[in-house]
């Protein structure tokens, strides 16, 4: 069993600097997007800031233990002058001191000249964050000062012996492995380690930072040595190694190819490993806030279409950034990489058709792509600010946009018809052309446009009462110039039966066939009349009462 001492914190016995660095990591955790504001030249009332929809928070972390005093009390109404500069929407002043009524009506007073809304998080709030996150008040408040030298023999005896495979013993080798896991998380507040043993004896090592910065608070010590032979395999590996260095991608290095891992592991846990090596992120990433526009822009710089990506992981590197983005449907996934040193963005596109999809779902998606033929340039925008642009001929995407203006416009008349009618289904797999022709003769009808088409023949039923008008119309004329049928119309797509309205086709010659006595229970007197097409096979149809 591994000994650890207490995780509470002394927060009087803090220098500042350890304060504000352990505060800042405990609220990084909280909140992975936050930026640290590095207040070398001055923090401008903010040391910690987060931006959201709504927009930005500001934290303002102070070491005061003790009583908020007459002494004290001005630097808070100081920083948050200075806050305000930034337009905040809410201020946060985090300090180890829970008021006293007095000290409570202080604040509210100060707080009350400001639009935005502020609050105390004092000495009860630091404590119990901490209590749910003891590693952070390890590492920093209590130097990692606990034993762990059983823990430190037994990390040695996962390399020096295989793992036994019979009978029981192979769960308490994986409880083993476990329980190093389990205390080595519990040491640091910056990095999740993962540890596997193989059967071969060697040990696969992972390192994921906890919170976006990581890398940046708490550097990961150690030394690592490789070895990649004049190979395509060595190559592709060595390039993927390049690349997590350069921009933070995940890369599983295989253990052939390391040399050596000497890990400076928390607590002065240090060892030398052999066997697989994993760099980069979680596979899940901390950006759930993250939102992104893309927009194609004309030679104007107008924008064309807007597509909103939701970042599904964000790493970072010594060259730059990636970003991994995908959009509400699921079909567009990019990956946009940002290199700081020359300033410029690129980007990778995969579009893969749902077998199954929603057409109101898929439809920004598919006219966005679509857009990309005619446009000019494509612009990435972060929080309202474009923060890259470039020339749509440099994203390898005509491929993607020739298909994509056909499937669009189909999406287009489907979703029309959906939304026109009120009946919504997901599509399953492709659409007949048939079903094609159908959706976009609905669709134009809906919008109470007029559709010209040809005819064969056409069956009408004649009550009693009209058959005099029939007959007198029909009286020495061969053709009838002009014929209006009406009739309730429906179309099926995909086994889908969709009711569009009362059709009126309006027949432009027309001549009888035959007509007939009516039966099958029609009322006494109806006469049946078949109609073919007389002068001209044309018909005009339209709905009665379009959507």
């Amino acid at each position: 069993m591994v000994a650890t001492t207490p995780s509470r914190v002394i927060w009087k016995d803090l220098d500042h600097p350890t304060y504000e660095d352990m505060v800042a990591v405990l609220i990084n955790r909280l909140y992975p997007s936050v930026e640290r504001i590095d207040g070398s030249g001055g923090d401008g009332g903010r040391d910690v800031q987060l931006r959201t929809d709504d927009g930005l928070i500001i934290f303002q972390l102070k070491s005061f233990t003790g009583r908020m005093d007459r002494r004290r009390r001005p630097k808070v109404e100081e920083s948050l002058r200075r806050a305000v500069q930034h337009h905040p929407v809410r201020w946060r002043l985090v300090v180890p001191i829970d008021p006293t009524p007095g000290e409570s009506e202080w604040f509210d007073r100060i707080v009350a000249e400001y639009p935005f809304e502020s609050r105390w998080l004092g000495k009860t709030w630091l404590d119990s964050e901490m209590a749910a996150k003891p590693e952070i008040a390890r590492y920093y408040a209590h130097g990692q000062r606990y034993e762990l030298s059983e823990l430190f023999d037994l990390l040695k005896s996962i390399n020096a012996e295989p793992p036994p495979l019979h009978g029981g013993i192979i769960g308490e080798a994986a409880r083993r492995v476990s329980g190093i896991m389990q205390a080595l998380n519990e040491t640091d507040p910056h990095y999740v380690f993962g540890l596997s043993a193989q059967t071969d004896g060697r040990v696969s090592v992972s390192i994921v930072p906890r919170y976006r910065g990581a890398e940046r608070d708490r550097p990961v010590p150690g030394r690592i040595r490789f070895e990649f032979p004049d190979t395509a395999e060595g190559a592709e590996v060595q390039q993927g190694l390049l690349e997590s260095l350069e921009y933070g991608t995940r890369v599983t290095i295989p253990s052939r190819f390391v040399a050596g891992l000497d890990l400076d592991i928390p607590a002065g846990l240090g060892t030398t490993l052999t066997g697989d090596l994993v760099l980069g992120p979680s596979d899940t990433g901390h950006a759930d806030d993250v939102i992104m526009l893309l927009k194609v822009l004309d030679r104007n710089e107008t924008a064309m279409a807007q597509l909103p990506l939701d970042a599904e992981q964000v790493t970072a590197g010594a060259r730059g950034g990636r970003v991994l983005l995908r959009d509400k449907s699921g079909a567009l996934t990019i990956e946009a990489r940002f290199d700081v040193t020359n300033r410029s963005l690129r980007l990778r596109w995969t579009y893969t058709q749902p077998d199954t999809y929603l057409p109101l779902e898929l439809m920004p998606a598919a006219r966005f792509l679509a857009a990309l033929e005619s446009g000019d340039r494509l612009a990435v925008e972060f929080d309202g600010e474009t923060i890259a642009s470039e020339s749509i001929s440099l994203m390898d995407a005509d491929e993607l946009a020739g298909e994509a203006v056909w499937f669009a416009e189909v999406l287009g008349y489907l979703v029309n018809v959906q939304l026109k009618t009120g009946v919504y289904f997901r599509v399953q797999g492709d659409l007949t052309p048939d079903e094609v022709d159908t959706i976009a003769t609905a669709s134009r009808l809906l919008n109470g446009d007029d559709v010209t088409g040809t005819w064969d023949s056409v069956e009408i039923t004649v009550l009693p009462e009209g058959i005099t008008a029939v007959t007198e119309a029909l009286d020495g004329t061969s053709a009838i110039p002009e014929i209006q049928v009406a009739a309730d119309m429906s179309i099926s797509v995909q086994r889908q039966t969709i009711p569009i309205g009362r059709a009126v086709r309006v027949l432009k010659s027309a001549r009888v066939q035959a007509w007939e006595d009516a039966s099958d229970g029609a009322p006494p007197g109806t006469t049946k009349l078949y109609l073919v097409p007389g002068n001209t096979n044309r018909v005009v149809v339209s709905l009665d009462n379009p959507s």
